[in-house]
């Protein structure tokens, strides 16, 4: 499932084809949405964003094309004159004078009306975006402080603690942190938690600029000179279980919380107990 970063990045690229131009003309396959044709082609798109997962067209009449694409959906943006071939099963299509913006798969499809984000089902029980301006450490260590009682494997999927984190980028903070994964806020100093915050910012950040990559560039580089495949050079502790730690040697572990896998150094993320 795309996480955060890679949903903003998504929304950047439909962005640069329908912000300026807008489209000319708009195709909604899903049988749940396609009475919006016509009311979405008369509006010039106003912006297209993310909160969390979610991916957000507003127009500026106010209704807004949400998707959210869960685990097979995705949106890819390239000339209108290029034949997709996919095996998915494209819902929707925007098409600009020289570009197309398609969604596949996605389930999750809807048009909301004015004002309905802040009562939809799913964004108004979001917290605060990792990757908005807004969400900064401070804020992001009141919602640590505001959970003390919930382990850091649990609570970094909540997306309603904080929106837009998954299970890559959960394994990720919380080895920049030192924070083991049975940790909670409860159990930690205000130093820790600090850290923690700046971790969740840093590491979000670094995977939207870096395309999903989680350590820095000297890290990453030295990784792929080794001869280390893609889903591992480009993170710390994620699908590196078995491997040797790349801070201090020792063997990478993995465990299942609520059936997900979770990767971390027991070394560097001692359990912490008050």
């Amino acid at each position: 499932m795309p996480e955060g970063p890679e949903t903003r990045r998504a929304a950047d690229r439909l962005a640069r084809v329908l912000v300026a131009t807008g489209p000319l003309e708009i195709r909604l396959l899903y049988p749940k949405i396609a009475e919006w044709r016509e009311p979405l082609l008369a509006s010039p798109v106003r912006e297209v964003t993310s909160r969390g997962k979610a991916l957000l067209i507003r127009f500026e009449n106010r209704l807004t094309f949400y998707s959210h694409s869960q685990l097979y959906g995705r949106w890819t943006v390239g000339r209108r004159d290029r034949q997709e071939n996919s095996r998915r099963s494209l819902r929707a299509e925007f098409l600009t004078r020289t570009h197309a913006a398609r969604l596949w798969s996605a389930t999750e499809v809807r048009v909301l009306l004015p004002g309905a984000e802040e009562t939809d089902p799913f964004l108004s029980r979001l917290g605060p975006d990792v990757l908005d301006r807004g969400s900064t450490p401070v804020l992001l260590q009141r919602q640590l402080e505001s959970h003390t009682r919930k382990s850091a494997a649990h609570m970094m999927l909540d997306q309603s603690v904080f929106a837009g984190l998954g299970n890559y980028l959960r394994s990720e903070i919380l080895f920049e942190a030192g924070v083991h994964p049975d940790d909670r806020p409860a159990d930690l100093g205000a130093e820790v938690l600090q850290t923690w915050s700046r971790a969740i910012r840093r590491v979000t950040r670094r995977a939207y600029r870096e395309a999903g990559v989680t350590v820095p560039g000297d890290v990453a580089r030295n990784a792929r000179a080794a001869g280390e495949p893609r889903r591992t050079w480009r993170h710390w502790v994620f699908c590196r279980n078995g491997a040797a730690c790349r801070v201090c040697d020792q063997e990478i572990q993995r465990r299942r919380y609520g059936g997900r896998r979770l990767d971390f150094c027991p070394n560097c993320q001692p359990r912490h107990r008050r």
